[in-house]
């Protein structure tokens, strides 16, 4: 079981549904709700994310400066938060990437 990020001996790795969110958040700030139709999008409908599960992980990631709150919009029930990608979120979603694009590699090639 892997421990620790690749990045450094601090840093936990990131869990499948902080990946996705990040890669997601590459592209610009969304609000949660987005979050979870593009992650769904993109994984083809495999990972589905819950709003109530979303909210843990975004808090998770705020926590470990990955994300950021971009600003928010309306009000009452229709505010809608948006998020975005840090810099830190950024270096560590392609230091992850490139960690499992070694396993995979590795994996096809047997």
């Amino acid at each position: 079981m892997l421990l620790m990020s690749i990045l450094d001996s601090s840093t936990a790795p990131l869990k499948p549904a902080e990946l996705f969110v990040l890669a997601v958040l590459r592209t610009g700030p969304l609000h949660g709700y987005g979050i979870v139709q593009e992650v769904a999008a993109r994984s083809g409908g495999r990972i589905q994310i819950r709003p109530g599960n979303l909210y843990r992980v975004l808090d998770r990631m705020l926590e470990r400066g990955l994300v950021e709150v971009a600003g928010s919009r309306g009000d009452g029930e229709d505010r809608r938060t948006d998020y975005r990608i840090t810099p830190r979120g950024r270096k560590t979603a392609q230091a992850e990437a490139q960690l499992l694009s070694l396993v995979l590699a590795d994996l096809l090639a047997t």
